[in-house]
């Protein structure tokens, strides 16, 4: 996800909008912003008063704790990451059951390695002769 505008920015452009220097369309093509994000920051600051960005939302949190993941590794060995999702939802039902791109965003997040298959590129292609 890409980084808000700095608030020096945000500051100049409605300062700009404010003084009468031009309708939306116009305080954006001045400033390289779309008209939208020129009226966004403008009811913003009409409405609290600064233009500071809010922070980032959404997304759901991750159910698998890195305690989970450790004990999993120590049990499997060396697993890949679809093994390693079939032993985590090994007894789980519904909505307890995790995709195996969660296990690797997972793995990713408490700093391990993903592993995509067990016995590596010869399984695709072959032995080189």
């Amino acid at each position: 996800m890409a980084e808000p505008y700095s608030t020096e920015l945000r500051n100049r452009v409605v300062r700009a909008y404010e003084a009468g220097e031009g309708g939306y369309a116009a305080v954006g093509v001045r400033f390289d912003v779309c008209a939208a994000t020129v009226f966004r920051w403008v009811r913003l600051y009409r409405a609290n008063g600064d233009t500071t960005p809010r922070p980032k939302r959404g997304g759901t949190p991750s159910t698998i704790a890195a305690e989970e993941i450790a004990g999993l590794l120590d049990k499997l060995g060396d697993p890949t990451a679809k093994e390693l999702t079939a032993e985590f939802n090994r007894g789980r039902r519904g909505r307890a059951r995790v995709h195996a791109s969660s296990m690797k965003r997972a793995l990713h997040r408490h700093g391990y390695v993903v592993k995509k298959n067990a016995a590596g590129r010869w399984r695709v292609c072959g032995p080189k002769s």
